[in-house]
């Protein structure tokens, strides 16, 4: 008996294949598109960890001054890391702007940066194991002190310092892995002409906004 024209046969593809292959390929899309997000808000995260601590080095005390010894001849309070050193503060300042660099950059920029921070981590590193951060003109005792005591280093400051460098060093690592991945919210504003509607789940608009199209505007 010849098919009717109703018969599942002869309309064909309602066996389900190609709905099935369609379902698999948006929820692999869907899913990179969550990793990618992931990552972006991970890397910014270190980034905001990795200023604060190195702000908070700056604060806190990196050498113990014993009462009546002198630098450069004027008495001498304890020393916190921005006596010590000028760069905690600058790069820490530097690493919060590096969190709007990496919402906006393109991946090979990004990746650019990456090494950027790397380098920064390891030259923080260096700098605060190596001791060049404690190089201080002392002076001796003022007049009428009786220092008893040598100035000490603490751990606090320096250990809030290596907390920064490694940051720095995790987020150049994630941005020379996985920047390429993330999605640019800076590529809204230099899409080209065809624009996509609006998304309404966070997916879409995340995939929409890694494709360089604003999901704001409509169609």
């Amino acid at each position: 008996m010849a098919d009717s024209p109703d018969s599942p046969d002869s309309r064909g593809g309602t066996d389900g294949s190609g709905v099935g292959s369609t379902g698999s390929a948006d929820s692999d899309g869907s899913a990179a598109t969550r990793s990618a997000k992931r990552s972006l808000l991970v890397t910014i995260a270190v980034l905001l960890l990795g200023a604060l601590a190195l702000w908070g080095s700056s604060r806190l005390t990196w050498i113990e001054v014993p009462a009546g010894l002198t630098i450069d001849g004027r008495l001498a309070d304890d020393l916190t890391g921005a006596d010590l050193v000028t760069w905690l503060v600058r790069l820490a300042v530097l690493t919060l702007a590096a969190v709007a660099a990496v919402l906006a950059l393109p991946g090979q920029v990004r990746r650019v940066l990456g090494v950027v921070l790397g380098a920064a981590g390891l030259v923080v590193l260096w700098l605060t194991l190596s001791g060049g951060a404690y190089d201080v003109a002392w002076s001796g005792p003022a007049p009428g002190y009786d220092v008893t005591g040598e100035p000490e280093r603490t751990l606090a400051g320096p250990a809030a310092a290596l907390a920064g460098a490694a940051l720095l060093l995790a987020a150049g690592v994630l941005l020379l892995a996985r920047g390429r991945r993330m999605p640019r919210l800076g590529a809204k504003y230099s899409a080209p002409g065809g624009k996509s509607p609006a998304k309404d789940s966070d997916d879409d608009l995340w995939r929409a906004l890694s494709d360089g199209e604003d999901p704001t505007s409509g169609s």
